[in-house]
């Protein structure tokens, strides 16, 4: 009885240690969550020696990261994609690259792994064979993952090759790293080669436009209207808003109501700005806008609260493209 109750106590702490440990990553302080990981995989947990791993990977630390990752695999634990993509991070030829391959010849056959391995074998071999997709897939671990050091250079290049194969997101995505404003929020890329360069912004745009994406031609609007007087066609523009807001898009609907709240290209109008508003309230600040406009009364506190809702969640949340493992 006493060795059972030794163990479950133990498995408890582990338990607890685990939650701890994601706790203190999801809030940003990566070192204790090392220090509740290391712990355990100090103690032979190779869960633990896998999430250790991820751990000192987020914190780019690429060595440690490696080095744990490899005992967790050594040990029959989760490791191969976690490594993989490592080695993927810092490849630059065709050894490189074939490195990867090797490495996940026995990791678990998940969309992920399968679009590592399509893209490693295209960037060997010098082919073109993996989609536009498995390559933004791969891409966006670079850019917006949780856990995997974020290497936007590294995703830039892959984000322009699933434009360049006729991904219309990355082509949106292309168009908001050379633009850089408050409208690309949501898919910003910022890597040093970009600059600012709003002619290239617009031909990205223009492109994903022509494929039927729809935000991508709000953005391309509002670049005509705002954008360098080489580049401004203000009737033509304020037309592509209103095309992208009658679409059913949301950033649309919230560039056409601030035209019509400006007089921007059209007659002032703010019934006209209200309305488009209201179409646009999945994009978390129209509702404080809303909330403004209403002042106060049953509408003001109903966005209000919708505001302080979407601020809240969009604070907290979270995309991992790999997982933790609790130990």
């Amino acid at each position: 009885m006493k060795i059972l109750l030794t163990l479950l106590t133990a498995l408890s702490l582990f338990g607890s240690d685990f939650a701890l440990m994601k706790t203190s990553f999801d809030k940003g302080d990566i070192n204790r969550a090392i220090t509740y990981a290391r712990t355990n995989a100090m103690q032979g947990n190779i869960e633990a020696m896998y999430d250790l791993g991820l751990l000192y990977y987020s914190k780019g630390d690429v060595k440690q990261a490696k080095t744990w990752l490899e005992r967790s695999i050594k040990n029959e634990g989760k490791g191969e994609l976690g490594l993989a993509i490592l080695l993927f991070d810092s490849a630059r030829d065709k050894k490189g690259y074939e490195r990867v391959t090797t490495a996940l010849i026995n990791a678990p056959k998940t969309a992920l792994s399968k679009a590592l391995m399509a893209v490693s074998k295209d960037l060997a071999s010098a082919r073109s064979d993996a989609s536009a997709e498995d390559y933004l897939r791969i891409a966006e671990l670079f850019i917006d993952d949780k856990i995997i050091y974020e290497n936007l250079q590294r995703g830039l290049y892959l984000t322009d090759i699933a434009a360049k194969k006729g991904n219309d997101t990355a082509m949106e995505m292309m168009g908001d790293a050379y633009w850089r404003s408050n409208y690309t929020a949501g898919t910003l890329m910022v890597a040093p080669q970009t600059g600012r360069a709003l002619n290239v912004a617009l031909e990205y745009y223009r492109d994903a436009a022509a494929l039927g994406n729809l935000d991508a031609t709000a953005k391309m609007g509002k670049l005509h209207i705002n954008g360098p007087r080489n580049l401004r066609r203000i009737q033509y523009g304020v037309g592509q808003i209103l095309a992208s807001a009658n679409g059913g898009s949301a950033l649309g609907a919230q560039m056409a109501a601030e035209l019509y709240m400006n007089g921007q290209g059209v007659r002032a109008s703010r019934q006209n700005a209200l309305q488009w508003y209201l179409k646009a309230t999945d994009i978390c600040v129209v509702n404080r806008i809303l909330a403004n406009i209403y002042g106060k009364g049953e509408e003001a506190e109903k966005y209000a609260k919708a505001y302080a809702d979407c601020t809240k969640k969009g604070s907290t949340k979270r995309r991992y493209h790999i997982l933790f493992e609790p130990f």
